[in-house]
């Protein structure tokens, strides 16, 4: 037999002998080096995905002991497997930088938002535009009286709108308007393609601290943000602690109504997700620490009007004796079902939890994951790309974290 004929067989062997890769895998990676390194965003891109976030950036010596580190505005692509591809560590010098959110354009590149000091008591918003090969296209630092971060960024006709947090003195000062110097406002910022600004930042806000946490395009072609406020409308016997508010703003990026939702435990939001006929809320009810769980609403188009429904998640129906956990954030998933991603249990044995719910929230048996090793795990985002399931976050153990993906299928 011929030399060609015989590599053609041993070929064909190695063939048939390969192992078919299992689409039910559970992949699980992390990303990082020494001290903190956390996962806040993560996005589909083509062949891969795209995680925002804290990456510590270390200084060693020649005998590879520790001498320095800072903080970084990190941005991690990967393979489709989760294997990295590249990392970017923007602002390179003493400056401390974290990304909050990244966002995946059509064109290839991505856009995120975050935070950067720009000395040791300012913080200002920052956003960085990349190429799909991780090549700095644009950045840009929006700067204030006071301190602000970005946590959400979208897509718009002008650019971009970000949503963020400002801590800025808002005038007039009364019990009933503006806001004191020091206390957290919703603030709105519109760029354009170049990442400059487009009018003036828009403050606004209850008096005490409101903090957005999502913003999405609404369905009267304005925008709609959820968060978290200390406010109250009804007396704290009723509504103690923190409420999961409402904002609407209208396309000219005025901020037109306000809603509290309240009347549960101290509430959190984790995410809203934008229907035909009103919203869906996610958040969790009960102190950081303490007995927590889901808790989802559902709005009408008219939100100051109460709830069609809301209800707690139970994740252990036929537990008696229910564990804590936290959501931080939802997605869609397949027909007309959400993920939920968050934290399952408290300290150093709490897990990455993602479980699935129908349309209405409630859980469907089966289908949840509960993952993560030593130390402790918390997912912050979570997407869905077709029956693949991926979720960030960080793993911590002592005084280190690592940036954490998990992929898998139910």
């Amino acid at each position: 037999m011929s030399r060609k004929y015989l590599v053609m067989l041993f070929v064909m062997i190695l063939s048939a002998c390969e192992k078919t890769p299992d689409t039910n895998e559970v992949i699980l990676k992390y990303y990082g080096d020494a001290y903190e390194d956390i996962g806040y965003s993560v996005a589909k891109v083509e062949n891969g995905y795209v995680i925002a976030g804290q990456l510590t950036e270390i200084k060693r010596d020649v005998s590879n002991y520790i001498t320095g580190s800072a903080k970084r505005f990190g941005v991690i692509k990967t393979s489709s497997d989760g294997n990295m591809i590249g990392e970017r560590i923007i602002l390179g010098d003493s400056i401390t930088a974290i990304a909050s959110k990244v966002l995946a354009l059509t064109d290839g590149s991505i856009i995120c938002t975050g935070y950067v000091n720009s000395t040791k008591t300012q913080q200002d918003i920052l956003v960085v535009k990349l190429d799909n090969k991780g090549k700095i296209l644009l950045q840009k630092i929006f700067s204030s009286d006071g301190n602000q971060y970005g946590t959400d960024i979208i897509k718009t006709q002008e650019g971009f709108l970000i949503l963020g947090t400002t801590d800025k003195k808002r005038e007039p000062s009364t019990d009933f308007t503006g806001n004191a110097a020091g206390k957290k406002d919703i603030l709105l910022v519109r760029i354009n393609e170049n990442l400059e600004s487009v009018g003036l930042p828009v403050a606004t806000g209850f008096i005490g601290n409101d903090e957005g946490k999502v913003l999405r395009n609404d369905i009267n072609g304005g925008y709609i943000v959820v968060g978290t406020t200390d406010r109250s409308d009804k007396p704290k016997s009723e509504q103690a602690g923190n409420n999961i508010f409402l904002l609407r703003v209208n396309a000219d990026f005025s901020a037109t109504q306000f809603r509290i939702l309240g009347g549960v435990k101290d509430e959190s939001a984790a995410d809203i997700e934008v229907l035909s006929d009103g919203y869906f809320v996610a958040g969790t009810i009960g102190n950081d620490g303490d007995e927590q769980s889901g808790y989802v609403w559902s709005i009408s188009s008219n939100i100051n009007a109460g709830p069609v429904s809301e209800h707690a998640i139970d994740i252990e129906p036929s537990l008696t004796a229910k564990s804590s956990f936290s959501l931080k954030a939802i997605c869609r998933y397949k027909i007309n079902s959400y993920l939920m991603a968050g934290q399952y249990g408290t300290g150093s044995s709490a897990r990455m939890l993602v479980f699935s719910t129908d349309a209405d929230g409630n859980f469907v048996e089966g289908k949840i994951k509960v993952e993560g090793g030593t130390g402790s795990q918390v997912a912050y985002d979570i997407i869905s790309d077709g029956d693949d399931i991926i979720a960030v976050g960080k793993n911590s153990y002592e005084n280190n974290s690592m940036i954490s993906l998990l992929k898998f299928r139910f």
